[in-house]
């Protein structure tokens, strides 16, 4: 496996295959040798040195998230392991109030959509950046943001991710060699 901090990749770990059973431990003490690591098991064996929590994570709320290509993957997010690992922790389900935040959402909550409709290469998106700046609280959907996104995971593209990889600011081909992302299926999952 690799371990991506931004843009920077750094091998760790062994290869998974069929049947293993991968942990991933989140060490958020602040004190003790791996303090603020965090750690790769396979089948109950650490495969890889603990890795440094990025400064930028410090402080923050993480949140679980796992990417693979052309596999299917079972979560467990507790109550325990499903292979015991050599130390005793605790599992998302059983985390400390302290270590986590939890978002209740109110049911009378109204959430706000918005479409924006532009031409073609005339300013849509310069548009959406400045309106995005203004208004953090929105999120965009769109082929440009799953760009990002597939960037920002560590994903190979070939063409590379700058503008001028792009054919299309409004529709840029994803050319991942990924099926599911080739051919904007992971979009039904949004």
């Amino acid at each position: 496996g690799n371990f991506f901090r931004g843009r920077r990749k750094s091998t760790g770990g062994s290869k998974f295959t069929t049947g293993d059973v991968v942990t991933l431990v989140v060490n958020m003490d602040t004190t003790g040798t791996n303090a603020k690591t965090v750690s790769l098991f396979k089948d109950g064996q650490r495969c890889s040195p603990p890795q440094p929590l990025p400064e930028s994570l410090a402080n923050q709320a993480l949140y679980p998230a796992l990417s693979f290509r052309n596999i299917c993957v079972f979560y467990n997010f507790g109550p325990v392991p499903l292979v015991p690992l050599p130390f005793t922790c605790r599992m998302v389900k059983d985390a400390s109030q302290k270590d986590v935040t939890i978002k209740v959402e109110k049911p009378d909550e109204q959430h706000e959509i918005l479409f924006p409709v532009s031409l073609p290469d005339e300013g849509g998106f310069d548009w959406l950046d400045q309106f995005l700046e203004s208004h953090p609280s929105f999120t965009e959907l769109s082929d440009r943001a799953l760009l990002r996104w597939c960037e920002k995971s560590g994903i190979n593209r070939p063409k590379g991710y700058q503008a001028a990889a792009r054919s299309s600011n409004d529709k840029p081909e994803m050319g991942f060699g990924i099926a599911a992302l080739d051919d904007l299926g992971v979009r039904r999952m949004l």
